[in-house]
């Protein structure tokens, strides 16, 4: 199975492409997902940023894989990813001013009331990913872009707390997210920079199924409840009760995890090896 994955990916840069084109689906429905969100304000303002940034986002990441040895593109995609980091802190205290111009405000109105204080931050952590994807190589880029999962996870997680806290954690199940999100946090940043042993990899790979798993049943869970009661599909309801992107972003991480621990096309001799290099070793041993 190893040897047919690394048939998959004939150099490192076959590798970087890959995860680039998952970056760019990544800016896709995060823009969806923000014109879904936004859309019950009108788009007034400063919500039309985050929906402008996604489409150029998109073009930039393009634009990098179709002319890779272009400068212009290179700097194009730099730049913009730059910006998505930007855009993602700023949009980040936006939401948080927003929620605090209530009077009086209480931290129950700041973090859960109102705007999803936890959403815009995902802009970071996915150029992030990318300006490590396309600017690193190796073991180096492996431990990296883990090591950024795992902080997705955390985000992740604080983004069903804060959700599920509108509803008091009832019922008791709206938790199972909270907690898988907090052990796969812990499971990628252990194996992201730590000397990892096969069987250490596997159980990653388990827990990153299991949120998966997890993802499409909330996505399920969040569809059913926005249908519920109803004879017809109210889009009102799909747009601003519960939010039927939210809980696709554990399989989305977990896809980002698995294309991570992808074997990469070379054997580095053991003597050399790193510890993400073992990992990868490991599981090719035991596949």
């Amino acid at each position: 199975m190893i040897n047919r994955l690394r048939r998959l990916i004939p150099s490192d840069a076959g590798k970087t492409r890959i995860l680039l084109v998952v970056m760019c689906f990544n800016f896709l429905f995060i823009g969806v997902d923000v014109v879904m969100a936004h859309s019950q304000s009108d788009f007034f303002r400063w919500a039309l940023i985050p929906i402008g940034y996604s489409a150029m986002a998109v073009l930039a990441i393009l634009a990098r894989i179709t002319f890779h040895a272009s400068a212009v593109a290179k700097r194009f995609f730099q730049t913009s990813m730059w910006l998505g980091v930007f855009v993602g802190v700023t949009g980040t205290f936006f939401h948080v001013h927003g929620n605090a111009n209530s009077s009086p405000v209480s931290l129950h109105r700041l973090l859960i009331e109102g705007s999803p204080v936890a959403a815009p931050i995902a802009f970071a952590g996915i150029a992030s990913y990318a300006l490590v994807s396309e600017h690193l190589r190796g073991k180096a880029r492996d431990s990296k872009l883990l090591a950024l999962v795992g902080l997705g996870f955390v985000g992740a997680m604080m983004a069903a707390f804060l959700d599920h806290a509108r509803l008091g954690f009832e019922p008791s199940y709206t938790l199972i997210p909270i907690a898988s999100g907090a052990l796969a946090a812990i499971s990628c940043l252990y194996v992201a920079y730590s000397r990892a042993n096969g069987a250490e990899v596997r159980v990653l790979l388990y827990i990153l199924a299991l949120n998966a798993t997890i993802g499409l049943a909330g996505f399920v869970l969040h569809v059913l409840g926005d249908l519920a009661g109803t004879d017809t599909i109210v889009w009102a309801r799909l747009l601003y009760r519960n939010p039927i992107l939210g809980p696709m972003l554990f399989c989305n991480l977990a896809l980002l995890a698995g294309l991570t621990l992808l074997p990469g096309p070379k054997v580095v001799p053991a003597a050399t090896m790193s510890p993400m290099d073992t990992i990868k070793d490991d599981i090719h041993q035991h596949a």
